[in-house]
Order: C-alpha cells, then sequence, then structure tokens
C-alpha cells in the first residue's frame, strides 16, 4: 500500500479528530464543522484547537497542534483563508500529515489574491507531503465512524461510496439517496483538490471492502489518463457512475469559478464512457436511481426484451416510448403466451401483446401471481416493469388493494418472475393528499424487501436500461477478451 492510500486508511478508520479553528460559540444558523462532529456523535477523541479559548463546548481547548497529546488521524482547517497557510505549516511541526481544509477563498475565486493564497498552500503541503482534502470542501463522512461535518445525514452504513468536487451536492446527494433506501460506506468531498484527486479516492474505493458501488460527481480532473485506467479497471467489479459537470458552454464557466477546475469536452467524455464501461448520469437523482437497480437486483439480464404490465389509459403508448427512449425493446409476447393469459384479462379494454394492461389483474393478487408467472415463462421476455396507476387501484376500495398489491410484490413477487429482473413504478396525478401519501407508503415497503421502485416509468425505464446495458457489455467484453486470449495460449503452446 502506497503512503496516499495508507493516508486515506488511516483518514477513514478515523480514531481522533483536531479542528483548527473550532470557535467558542456555535456560529448562527448553523453548528460549524466541530458543531456537526459533535452533533452526529463521533466517539473518537475529538481537539478543539483556538489560541483564544480554553474550552470549546465543554471541551478543554488547545493553543495549536503542537500542544496536542498525539498526532491525529486527521486535522481540519477552518480558519480564514488568509490564515491557512500558517495552519498547515503547524501541521508539518506537529507531525499531522492528514488534512482537510474546509476554508474556501482560494483559486476558484478566479481573483489574483485567492491565486496567490493557492499557489502558497499548494507549496507548504507539497514540501510538507501533506495529504490534503479540499480546499474549499465538506471533506469525509463515515457513517461507520460516526463521522460527519454537516447536518443530519443518515448514521446508517450501506455499499455506496460517492466522490464529490462539490460540498453541496455531498449533501444533497446522501440526502436523496437516503430517501430512497440507499446508505453509505464512505462519501468524500474534495473541493479544489490540493493534493488528493478523484483518482486517489476512486483507487482507495476500488479495494475498500464495505463499497461495492461507487458513484461519482466530476468537475475537471488533474489526470485524465489515470482516471481512465482506473475506472477501466474498476468498471467490470464494481459499477462506477459518473455525474460529469461542465460539458456546455455556461457549465465550464460556472467549473471554473466553483473550484477551478477545466471541465473537458462532451466529445472527449462521451468516449471515456464508451470506452471504460463507466456508467453517465444526468443529474443526482439519475445518478441515484441508476445506484439503485445496482443495490437490488442480483441476477443479470440475458437481453433487453422487456414487458411493463400495468393499468390504466394511455399505458400502452407511455410505455412504449418511455422503453424506447431509455433502449429497451418491447417485443409483442408470444402467441402461445398471449393464449394462456386471456382467461385472466377479458378482451374488452385489455390489452395482452406487450404492455399487459389489464386493470383486473390488479385488483386480485392470485391472477397478478398468475400473468407474472406467465409472462416469466415466455424465454424471449428477459425483465419486466410492473406500473401502478395509484389513482385507479385508490377507487376500488379507498387504497386497501394499493397496500395488498404492494405486500404481494415486496414478499412473493420474486418468486413469481423466476428470477427475472423486475421494477416497479408508479404514478398518481389526481389532487387528492391521501394517494400521495400511500404511494409514499408503499415505496418505503418494496424498498425496504429490496425491489427498486420509482416514481415514473420514464425513471424505471431508463434505470432498468443501464443497469441491463452495463451487465450485457461486461459480458460481450469479457468474450472478446476470452477470445484475444485463446490464439496467445495456442501460440505459446507450439513453444513448450
Amino acid at each position: 500500500m502506497n503512503d496516499t492510500l495508507e493516508a486515506l486508511e488511516r483518514m477513514f478508520n478515523l480514531n481522533s479528530v483536531a479542528v483548527v479553528g473550532a470557535p467558542r460559540t456555535r456560529p448562527p444558523g448553523w453548528p460549524g464543522i466541530f458543531g456537526c462532529i459533535r452533533d452526529f456523535g463521533f466517539q473518537g477523541r475529538l481537539y478543539p484547537v483556538n489560541p483564544a479559548a480554553e474550552e470549546v463546548e465543554g471541551i478543554k481547548a488547545w493553543p495549536n497542534l503542537a500542544s496536542l497529546p498525539e498526532t491525529v488521524d486527521l486535522v481540519i482547517i477552518s480558519v480564514p483563508a488568509p490564515a491557512v497557510p500558517e495552519a498547515l505549516r503547524d501541521c508539518i511541526t506537529s507531525g499531522n500529515r492528514n488534512v482537510h481544509i474546509f476554508t474556501a477563498g482560494f483559486k476558484e475565486t478566479g481573483e489574483e489574491e485567492g491565486i496567490r493564497l493557492h499557489r502558497e498552500i499548494e507549496e507548504i503541503a507539497r514540501h510538507g507531503k501533506l495529504h490534503v482534502i479540499g480546499p474549499n470542501c465538506m471533506g469525509i463522512h463515515v457513517p461507520s465512524k460516526r463521522f460527519a461535518t454537516w447536518v443530519n445525514p443518515s448514521p446508517r452504513s450501506g455499499p455506496l461510496a460517492f466522490i464529490s468536487q462539490s460540498g453541496g451536492h455531498s449533501q444533497d446527494f446522501t440526502a436523496f439517496a437516503n430517501r430512497i433506501g440507499l446508505y453509505f460506506s464512505k462519501v468524500i468531498s474534495y473541493g479544489n483538490a490540493l493534493t488528493l484527486d478523484s483518482t486517489d479516492f476512486l483507487e482507495y474505493l476500488a479495494a475498500d471492502r464495505e463499497t461495492e458501488i461507487i458513484t461519482m460527481y466530476l468537475e475537471g480532473v488533474k489526470d485524465g489518463r489515470k482516471l481512465h485506467s482506473l475506472v477501466s479497471e474498476i468498471a467490470p467489479l464494481k459499477p462506477v457512475i459518473i455525474l460529469k459537470a461542465g460539458l456546455t458552454e455556461a457549465g465550464t464557466r460556472a467549473v471554473a469559478s466553483h473550484t477551478g477546475s477545466l471541465a473537458g469536452g462532451e466529445k472527449l467524455w462521451r468516449g471515456f464512457f464508451r470506452s471504460t464501461g463507466a456508467l453517465s448520469a444526468e443529474s443526482l437523482e439519475d445518478m441515484a436511481f441508476q445506484a439503485l437497480v445496482f443495490r437490488h437486483l442480483k441476477n443479470e439480464p440475458e437481453g433487453l426484451n422487456t414487458v411493463v404490465i400495468g393499468h390504466g389509459g394511455g399505458i400502452a403508448v407511455s410505455a412504449a416510448d418511455a422503453c424506447s427512449k431509455a433502449g429497451l425493446a418491447m417485443p409483442p409476447l408470444d402467441g402461445a403466451t398471449q393464449k394462456k393469459l386471456r382467461p385472466w384479462i377479458p378482451a374488452g379494454g385489455n390489452i395482452i401483446r406487450n404492455p399487459v394492461d389489464a386493470v383486473p389483474v390488479f385488483r386480485d393478487t392470485d391472477m397478478l401471481r398468475g400473468v407474472l408467472q406467465t409472462i416469466a415463462d415466455d424465454p424471449a421476455v428477459h425483465m419486466m416493469i410492473v406500473s401502478l396507476s395509484l389513482d385507479w387501484l385508490f377507487d376500488t376500495d379507498q387504497g386497501i388493494q394499493v397496500e395488498r398489491v404492494a405486500d404481494f410484490l415486496s414478499e412473493e413477487a420474486r418468486g413469481s418472475v423466476r428470477g427475472k429482473p423486475l421494477v416497479v413504478s408508479w404514478r398518481s396525478y389526481r389532487n387528492d393528499p391521501r394517494i400521495p401519501e400511500i404511494g409514499q407508503k408503499i415505496e418505503s415497503k418494496l424498498l425496504e424487501a429490496g425491489l427498486p421502485v420509482y416514481r415514473s416509468l420514464d425513471w424505471a425505464a431508463r434505470s432498468l436500461s443501464r443497469w441491463a446495458g452495463y451487465h450485457l457489455s461486461q459480458k460481450k467484453r469479457a468474450e472478446w477478451e476470452k477470445g484475444r486470449e485463446e490464439p496467445r495460449r495456442r501460440a505459446c503452446s507450439v513453444y513448450r
């Protein structure tokens, strides 16, 4: 393990933290870095460093890092930008090499003084061989260590990791992901990337046993070749989902003023995704929805043929459009399969070709079970989407049947679909607050059962398509590599 990876190992398993610039009283409207760490329940040793205070929030304060009784796993610097150089020198003289600079006001300002300060702290950090996260960032969040530098993150751990150049996105993405049942092993907000860049964190997470899915928000990257190489190596083992910002002209300008990064062109990044096997996300929500299907679907698909089972007017057209736009195929069900479905689904007002649009099926879970089993038995069907119109179902019995369907999907559906990938979508357009409330209730139930669920058919189709496309392309790539290797083995055997 190299020096950088050893430093990250210590940071992510931290037991001691010093906060340089911890205030005597909390700032208005926000608890501050020190307050966030305390409020989240960090169990390690926490040292406030403030030469003007004897104590901070009842904890003994220290005048500088050299006065601490130990070198700590992480020093967090939260002082005005002009004071950061001296704080870094204190890190060097005290032997504290792992640093997070929360402070902003450097090259991202585009102003002469900010650029000068950035060069100064970069020279200090490199000369002192400091491992610096930041500046201009929120740092790290490690739920298993009860460590966070922002307000009210979830203490629950999970297999998802997030590397983000933006501190705000770190908070927003984790909050949204938590809402749909996704939890994190590690979260890193790294800002201007003074000495540690996205590739350093990516290399660490590649070998991290707690991380199964890697998500990234990138504005720019220092070493594009290294990023390409790492993602190409990691993608076959752990999916890497990237939201690349700054691909438009306006976005490029915004990136420069946010973290002082160079964004790179859209054409270049399209090639990057195509050649590495990474998945591209269009928004934080899109990245979370893609991660959701990777988190829960275990059996790999055999192809892209998808059947939508739903009810309500317009399902055929909307389903066909959604799946087609997402890159899924919706071939008609086999004639024999349609014949088996007909006893459950009368011809009047219902469709059995694909999508299967049948209100009666959702009023009887025994019938729904039979329909799902029949469709799953069709060898041409690779995946399924169940689309629920809660407005229609609600009218049956004020929501009781909605919950029955949710119970069936969360408990028995996997057995009914013969292990084939299944996701659920739901929708409600009526101005009745009771219906979305039921929707949120069944959504929680399905997510807890490990069934991906989305609030629109478009999101369900897109996420399922990206997941299936990833597995099919990785399979194709593995077969291609095997095909290249076989002639080599035969050639080598000639000389044995």
